[in-house]
């Protein structure tokens, strides 16, 4: 039984509880903490010290100036590990019509 209680609390609780707080810390975090490169309708921002351990998920102010796109990571110093991925996959061919801004359309963005 050490085995499957092993199991269940490490790959079951403690794994949802650190999933669950990543992605809860990207709205609680980033809507107080970081830096805006886009004038957006809330108070989301950009947070370097979440990117990592959330993928990218971080660049919470470069979602929401564009949120139909793959890519949240818009600087060349914004890991984005999600995108990449994304990217893969559509090298593949598991994924297509991957969405990402043009650099007319973020400095449109920025100086609007």
């Amino acid at each position: 039984w050490d085995g499957a209680f092993n199991g269940f609390l490490w790959g079951g609780l403690v794994r949802l509880f650190l999933t669950e707080n990543f992605i809860w810390s990207i709205n609680s975090i980033t809507h107080v903490y970081g830096c805006r490169l886009f004038n957006t309708n809330e108070q989301s921002t950009n947070n370097i010290w979440l990117a990592i351990p959330t993928l990218g998920e971080a660049w919470h102010n470069n979602h929401h100036a564009f949120p139909h796109s793959a890519k949240f990571g818009l600087k060349w110093w914004q890991v984005d590990l999600g995108y990449w991925v994304i990217f893969t996959l559509k090298a593949v061919g598991l994924a297509w019509d991957i969405k990402v801004p043009t650099a007319g359309m973020i400095e449109f963005k920025k100086s609007a």
